[in-house]
């Protein structure tokens, strides 16, 4: 499993235009996502009938079992679309405060990206974020983490990456976190071994020899959140 974090200067781009390899990448975390929640709600069904058997009492997870078959269609449906040979272990975090700061963001700067974007797109794109997310790690207070930048306001991204144990941080701000475009700025959360590889998505891209991002169709986000048994 390859986790990554997401900052704001590549996430707006993925979810507000409509093609691009930001977006063509965020339907493979998209794939990545439907990979694990189907995963975990296989394992969580599981240990519901061993824990109910054990006791006596009725499974009790039939519930689990349709949202695992949903989220298995969904999963069969984006890998029949993917090129062959797709990895569905890339996986997205993030945090509540990162979340926040996207949703600041969409509402702040989305509209000059996109004047077509509505008050109420913003809702289904926070959603959707969400929904990508393998993981949100615990909330913290942006004001009382470690100073990692010039710029006080790019460290919860940075913290977010480190507390989630990623192996990248992808973020087109050269100027505060990837401070090296051709290269690496490596982060390390204090008093641990812990450490997060920050890079330019255009510099990332030489990481991603497994994955032919032309060949991945940017449409296909909305075959991750669309219900299986929609047309």
């Amino acid at each position: 499993m390859r986790l990554v974090v997401l900052d704001t200067s590549v996430m707006l781009p993925a979810v507000i235009s409509p093609r691009g390899y930001r977006r063509r990448f965020l339907v493979v975390l998209a794939f990545g996502a439907l990979a694990a929640r189907r995963e975990l709600l296989h394992q969580e069904a599981d240990t519901l009938r061993t824990e109910s058997l054990s006791t006596g009492g009725q499974p009790g997870a039939a519930a689990l079992d349709v949202l695992a078959e949903q989220a298995g269609a969904r999963y069969v449906q984006l890998r029949e679309a993917l090129p062959a040979g797709c990895p569905d272990d890339w996986r997205l975090v993030a945090s509540p405060p990162l979340l926040a700061e996207y949703e600041r963001k969409l509402r702040e700067a989305g509209p000059r990206l996109d004047p077509t974007l509505r008050e109420e797109d913003v809702d289904v794109i926070r959603r959707q974020i969400t929904a990508a997310c393998v993981e949100v790690t615990d909330d913290f207070d942006p004001q009382l983490i470690p100073v990692y930048t010039a710029d006080r306001k790019d460290d919860p991204v940075i913290h977010t990456a480190l507390l989630a144990d990623a192996t990248w941080l992808i973020a087109d701000d050269t100027k505060h976190i990837s401070t090296q475009p051709e290269g690496i700025t490596e982060y390390r959360l204090p008093g641990t071994d812990r450490r997060v590889s920050a890079v330019t998505f255009s510099r990332f891209l030489d990481h991603l020899a497994d994955v032919d991002l032309d060949q991945v169709d940017p449409r296909l986000l909305e075959v991750a959140y669309r219900s299986p048994s929609s047309s």
